[in-house]
């Protein structure tokens, strides 16, 4: 009696679920593949427009910085901000920088108030830059472009393969920090901010 059990068990034909139980798996499997794949190319092919403001800078020289503020048409005082940023793995390429005065479009540089390229030595670089008289608070994004792509290079994760740092060594857990940690207050007394 027994064998004749196992023996039907083993002449069932298998459930249509059974049979494509492997080829299912296969295409959620590949699917997430196909997903994770879109999300990182379009992470990494973020296309940034051209022509955004540049930030003048200058090294220790205060009238140029007011000389081009007139010449920019701006009126009124203006502060000023010296930047030193240091980290970075050598003096090849450039130290690239953004500043930002509101959340909206923090760390897009087609929308910071400001961006400039700077020259890095012994891995280190600073300088200056002026500041509209009514701005109250910033935020700095800066990265060392080491071969002179214009851009923050990432690895095949999304994750930036160059040096990079925000004010206040701000730090994001899976992606750059928030503006708010970020934020430097801007005031009357000379300003001195350090990035690493």
């Amino acid at each position: 009696m027994s064998k004749s059990i196992q023996d039907e068990s083993i002449t069932d034909e298998p459930s249509r679920w059974q049979e494509n139980h492997g080829n299912f798996l296969l295409g959620v499997s590949a699917l997430i593949l196909l997903m994770g794949g879109t999300i990182i190319a379009c992470r990494q092919a973020k296309i940034v427009p051209p022509g955004f403001r540049t930030i003048t800078v200058a090294a220790d020289d205060d009238d140029l910085l007011a000389e081009q503020a007139l010449q920019a048409g701006e009126v009124g005082p203006r502060q000023t901000v010296a930047v030193r940023v240091v980290g970075a793995m050598s003096d090849e390429g450039a130290m690239k920088l953004a500043v930002y005065v509101s959340p909206e479009g923090f760390n897009d540089p087609a929308a910071a108030l400001g961006t400039d390229d700077w020259t890095i030595r012994d891995g280190v670089c600073e300088g200056k830059f002026g500041l509209p008289a009514d701005v109250t608070h910033v935020a700095i994004a800066a990265y060392h472009d080491a071969n002179r792509n214009d851009r923050l290079d990432r690895n095949a994760l999304g994750i930036p393969s160059e040096r990079y740092g925000f004010t206040n060594n701000a730090r994001g857990v899976t992606g750059p920090p928030t503006f708010e940690d970020a934020v430097v207050p801007i005031t009357d007394q000379p300003i001195e901010i350090s990035i690493r």
